[in-house]
């Protein structure tokens, strides 16, 4: 057996510490040791009056896991109340999140992706391989063709034997009689409506700004236009003389608000939406004959920079509108590209439907999430008032009615900071700010159309006039946008929920302790990203499209990140810069080897140490289950509190008056008070636990009377202090503290929290104590009064007396547990002791060996010594002799 355990400890790994293994292992120990607030604050939620004060507190979210179960069983505990509200918060938010769910589904439609790919495809000209006839505008001469031979054999595919779509009526000025107009097909299957007129705009720069023509070559060309931007915009007319009259306004500038149109990104600006415009005319002739006016009376010129084509479609088989728009641009090198852009909308977006379908659920479930909403926000704020009023200790109202002016201008802050510090709630703001401005945006649409007389019911589609579609579907755009925002924080928010479940319980506190420290790090990888995009866009950008631009670069090396990357072989070929490839290979050395290993090192660690803290007890209860076992059990009228011994007890004996009490007993019971008061005026600002003390609270930041000095700075403090120390009071009890009365809960938790208590007074039960205290005095041999307090004086006295009379060590019962610690002990000791006697050994002959090479070295130094002087003796001798033979 003996040799079995000397194996097993020459098997046993040895650990080598050091100071950072220590200090980190120290600090993990300290930090997994942290009490729970939930912890600390029980007997303050047991003992306060104010209830109420603590429900909606966000730390029961936080410290799920340390709700007390047996105060769960009261119906009218903190604990309780608390998870009635979370109970009602997650079955309301559950319904929240599919509301906005199914809200998000009934508004997106495969409909809707299919018409603009159909449209996109179809003004593009793209054929089923993927070639597109816009794709082969390269210059001014191919742009006036496609415009010709492309585009209006697009817009003007009318048949005359299809159906009229509508009968538009329209007078005229000077005209007694009315004129009917109908919005015509395009398309060969018939089944998309143009609406309105397509109109162009075109946008032009001022000469010499943005630019800078060489003095050098100022003989050969004095101007020079730079590429667009809306600050050196060009608005000035610049019609020629004789071009035709009802050309005039195409030539003059025209801001937003006359040409209702937005502004539109290109390759690598955006253009606004003002310009120099002209709509096409419904008849085909006239609309060639205005494009070939406009290409001869020089509507292009080189001030051109931009030509938007915007036109509206309705699928009337689906019901959806499709906004398109072609921009070609103009660069200052001369080339010219195309291209096609297409938004989809269905047609409920633009005004309020009750029609049987997708429309009327789309609506009801507007009202529905109004209606919800309402109640989130007024949760909300109900909430924020509930922190603000554990923070301030009253009434914010009456605390900024107390308050100075800068106070009350940092008042807000202040809230905002005590309330959002919780992440969760961030959350919640950033649902609310999403749901609103998603709503903002759909009903600054309805609005919109009912504003717009090109949009009025007898005028829409009208094939002389522009829809002014795009305006509608751009903030439709951004708020679909904000609409995926909201649905993805909604399904987020659903971790909190998920910490009432001890599968995901860990998970959550994961995501909730490494959130901050991952946004630490997103921060700093954006930083790192930027700077490489810089370098890119610089030493790339002439080489690669999509590094042109710094924005460009920055998605390039993301996407990067993500699908891997190619090295190129040509940045190796002889004779090519190698400043680039190094460049990159810092990129990969510092994005994929660094950052990435530093992300999964904040995870592991943050999982390290959660999983130790937060690891789940397999025999510990759910709370929320037990709340929801208590709470049908309460609506039937049935009760699960288990301690129920105070049904059948006297009312005498469920309370008793301190005073009556051991002197031992009422410090202890008015430290503990003390010290729940010093820990609700830490978390709690305002709340009076223990009213009837009269000392200082400035001491409150002691632990205790007995507490020594726990650092450096309070030893000298008191070494330095010229206030003399006064001796402490054991059992100087403030009057009014004698007169309170002790519940037997009450004594009956002190009993439990301290083992000295109950072998003070005799007994485990706080009901006997009460009794045995309470219990009238009697009168011993002698005639003397015996009161409870000596009786148990009398009962300590003789205990201490039988603990006197001990045995001697030799008649002392031997514990084998104990003579094995102690054989254990010894050897440990023996073996540091040879351990030591064998290293002290080792040094004592490293010593004497390291002497002996002293003495030899000493005695080498003294022989080099001597040969160096009878050197230099024979250079001197020989010198003389030099000399002598010289004279």
């Amino acid at each position: 057996m003996a040799d079995d355990d000397a194996a097993a400890k020459k098997k046993k790994r040895s650990v080598f510490l050091n100071r950072d293994i220590v200090m980190k292992r120290l600090h993990h120990k300290q930090q997994g040791k942290k009490a729970s607030p939930m912890t600390l604050l029980k007997d303050i939620f047991e003992e306060t009056d104010d209830k109420d004060r603590f429900v909606g507190d966000i730390m029961f979210w936080k410290y799920f896991e340390d709700i007390d179960i047996d105060r769960i069983y009261h119906t009218n505990s903190v604990e309780y109340r608390n998870l009635k509200v979370m109970f009602f918060e997650t079955l309301f938010y559950l319904v929240l999140m599919f509301s906005v769910s199914i809200y998000a589904y009934q508004l997106q439609s495969q409909d809707v992706f299919e018409g603009r790919i159909e449209q996109l495809n179809y003004w593009s000209g793209c054929d089923t391989r993927g070639n597109c006839k816009i794709q082969k505008v390269e210059d001014v001469h191919t742009f006036w063709s496609w415009m010709q031979d492309e585009l209006v054999p697009l817009a003007y595919t009318a048949d005359l034997s299809m159906p009229k779509v509508a009968q538009i009526e329209t007078v005229y000025d000077n005209s007694k009689f009315p004129l009917y107009w109908s919005p015509r097909y395009i398309g060969s299957t018939q089944s998309n409506v143009l609406l309105g007129a397509l109109r162009m705009r075109q946008l032009r720069v001022k000469p010499n700004e943005g630019c800078h023509v060489s003095k050098l070559m100022q003989h050969v060309y004095p101007d020079c236009y730079a590429t667009y931007d809306e600050g050196r915009e060009e608005r000035e007319s610049y019609d020629s003389r004789f071009a035709p009259t009802y050309l005039k306004e195409a030539y003059e500038w025209a801001p937003r608000d006359s040409t209702k149109q937005t502004w539109v990104s290109g390759k690598s600006v955006t253009y606004s939406g003002a310009g120099f415009f002209a709509d096409l005319p419904a008849n085909k002739s006239h609309a060639r004959t205005m494009l070939q006016d406009l290409h001869k009376w020089r509507w292009i010129d080189r001030l051109t920079r931009g030509i938007v084509v915007e036109l509206t479609t309705l699928n009337t088989n689906v019901d959806v509108i499709v906004n398109t728009v072609i921009l070609f641009e103009f660069t200052p090198n001369g080339a010219v590209t195309g291209t096609v852009k297409s938004n989809a909308v269905r047609i409920f977006f633009f005004t309020p439907s009750l029609q049987a379908g997708n429309s009327l659920m789309s609506f009801i479930c507007m009202i529905q999430l109004w209606v919800m909403f309402g109640i989130f926000v007024v949760y909300g704020l109900w909430l924020m008032f509930k922190t603000t009023f554990n923070f301030l200790g009253s009434s914010p109202m009456g605390y900024l009615k107390r308050s100075s002016w800068s106070v009350r201008l940092t008042f807000p802050f202040r809230i905002l900071w005590q309330f959002y510090r919780y992440g969760w709630n961030v959350a919640d703001m950033i649902i609310i700010v999403c749901f609103f401005l998603h709503m903002f945006f759909r009903i600054d649409c309805f609005l919109s159309v009912q504003s717009e007389p090109a949009l009025a019911p007898d005028v829409i589609g009208h094939p002389e006039k522009f829809m002014p579609f795009a305006q509608l579907i751009e903030p439709l755009t951004i708020g679909n946008n904000i609409l995926a925002l909201l649905a993805i924080s909604c399904w987020i928010k659903l971790f909190k929920y998920l910490c009432m479940s001890s599968y995901f319980r860990l998970l959550v506190r994961i995501l909730e302790k490494c959130a901050m420290r991952l946004v630490v790090f997103a921060a700093l990888l954006l930083v790192v990203f930027f700077g490489f995009a810089v370098a890119f866009s610089i030493g790339l950008g002439t080489q690669d499209e999509d590094l042109i631009t710094i924005q460009g670069s920055f998605l390039v090396l993301f996407f990067l990140l993500i699908d891997g990357f190619a090295v190129e072989e040509t940045w190796f070929e002889p004779g090519k810069d190698q400043s680039m490839p190094m460049i990159f290979l810092l990129y990969i050395f510092l994005i994929y080897f660094v950052l990435l290993n530093i992300f999964i090192a904040v995870v592991l660690d943050t999982y390290s140490l959660a999983s130790r803290i937060h690891a789940p007890d397999p025999e510990a209860k759910n709370p929320m289950v037990v709340f929801l076992e208590t709470y049908y059990n309460w609506m039937k009228g049935q009760s699960l509190v288990k301690d129920d011994s105070e049904e059948n007890m006297k009312l005498e004996d469920l309370s008793v008056s301190l005073e009556l009490l051991p002197g031992l007993v009422r410090r202890k019971w008015v430290e503990k008070k003390r010290r729940m008061q010093r820990v609700a005026d830490q978390n709690f600002a305002g709340m009076e636990l223990f009213p009837e003390d009269d000392r200082d609270r400035v001491v409150s930041t002691m632990g205790s009377d007995w507490m020594l000095p726990s650092t450096q700075t309070d030893v000298f403090e008191q070494m330095t202090s010229a206030k003399p120390l006064k001796p402490v009071e054991l059992y100087n009890i403030p009057d009014a503290v004698l007169k309170k009365e002790v519940t037997r809960a009450q004594l009956q938790r002190l009993m439990d929290e301290d083992v000295t208590v109950p072998l003070l007074l005799g007994s485990k039960r706080a009901v006997d104590v009460i009794r045995k205290f309470k219990q009238p005095d009697t009168q011993d041999n002698s005639g003397e009064t015996v009161t409870a307090v000596k009786a148990m004086q009398g009962e300590v006295f003789s205990r201490i007396d039988k603990l006197e009379q001990v045995a001697l060590d030799e008649d002392v019962p031997r514990v084998p547990e104990i003579d094995q610690i102690t054989e254990q002990m010894s050897g440990a000791i023996t073996d540091v002791r040879n351990q030591f006697r064998v290293q002290l050994t080792g040094v004592i002959e490293s010593t004497a060996v390291l002497f002996e090479h002293l003495v030899e070295l000493t005695q080498g130094l003294d022989e080099v010594r001597i040969n160096n002087d009878g050197v230099l003796q024979m250079v001197r001798n020989n010198a003389e002799l030099e000399e002598q033979g010289g004279m």
